[in-house]
């Protein structure tokens, strides 16, 4: 994955909200079918034996074992029995907010992916189901998790075969942006300059730009920001007032939003990291992280 595609991902995949309605097993006899059904949530559907057929927005495609596919919310679809034996899957049916909705479909993601692990993805199925079945406090987060393993194994494949693939002019543009940033982040970024780099309206760049990375680009240049001090942090031995510099901010304003993004100073943050880096074991660096002076995190 290129490193454009990769860090939209990043992005958005880490703010993906979803949520498990319904989990099952199936199996339909020969001649079953089901004609023009308009969901308004997504559903997997893995096929296990047998075989059918699916029609999704008028494009028809076989449904045989080892196929995982993704059916869109909204979507226009028909299914049902193809061949003389049973049709048996696995399926799940799931709502995504708004965003995450406009996100995956931007994606332009497959129907459809070829499992290389059989059992791997029966297995997630299987524990969904039993998961529905439990009464515990953390039976939705569960299950929330399960389905989140689903859709990463299900990405992830896309974009593996998306790589085969000659690369479009929408990601050469957009690798252009990410790169002028990372060359730029010890200076102060202007909207337009990145509009300009995008060949598009400042307005229209932000709403784009947000769509496409799942924040705003003030955002992800202050998240590139900390990343990168982060990197100093811990690799070099720079006074802080010189990595505040080479990630474009005052001393004062990177201590402050070092702060109140990861609950530590850069230089607790520095101290831990070069102790992870030697060895020093985790009682050693909680001793570090509690008893800086003046600290009571």
């Amino acid at each position: 994955m290129n490193p454009t595609i990769a860090t939209i991902m990043q992005n958005q995949l880490n703010r993906i909200h979803a949520d498990v309605l319904m989990t099952a097993y199936s199996t339909s006899n020969v001649g079953w079918c089901q004609n023009n059904t308009e969901p308004d949530f997504y559903r997997f559907c893995y096929i296990d034996k047998g075989e059918g057929w699916l029609e999704m927005d008028s494009i028809s495609y076989s449904a045989t074992p080892g196929k995982l596919f993704l059916m869109p919310a909204g979507k226009v679809q028909s299914f049902g029995t193809k061949g003389d034996e049973s049709f048996g899957r696995y399926w799940c049916h799931y709502r995504l907010d708004p965003a995450d909705m406009q996100f995956i479909e931007l994606q332009q993601l497959p129907a459809y992916i070829e499992i290389k692990d059989d059992e791997y993805v029966q297995q997630l199925f299987m524990k969904l189901i039993q998961l529905q079945t439990t009464q515990g406090v953390t039976r939705e987060l569960r299950m929330k998790s399960v389905l989140l393993e689903l859709l990463a194994l299900y990405f992830e494949e896309s974009y593996s075969q998306k790589e085969q693939q000659s690369e479009a002019s929408s990601d050469i543009k957009w690798n252009e942006v990410v790169a002028y940033i990372e060359e730029h982040l010890d200076r102060n970024i202007q909207i337009e300059e990145l509009a300009k780099v995008a060949f598009l309206h400042p307005n229209y760049f932000i709403t784009s730009f947000k769509n496409m990375m799942g924040c705003s680009p003030i955002q992800y240049v202050t998240n590139r920001r900390l990343a990168l001090a982060k990197q100093l942090l811990a690799e070099t031995a720079e006074p802080i007032a010189e990595v505040a510099r080479q990630v474009g901010m005052q001393n004062h304003y990177l201590s402050r939003l070092f702060k109140r993004y990861t609950g530590i100073s850069p230089i607790q943050y520095r101290r831990i990291a070069k102790s992870s880096a030697s060895g020093k074991s985790a009682a050693e660096q909680q001793h570090i992280t509690h008893h800086e002076k003046g600290d009571l995190s």
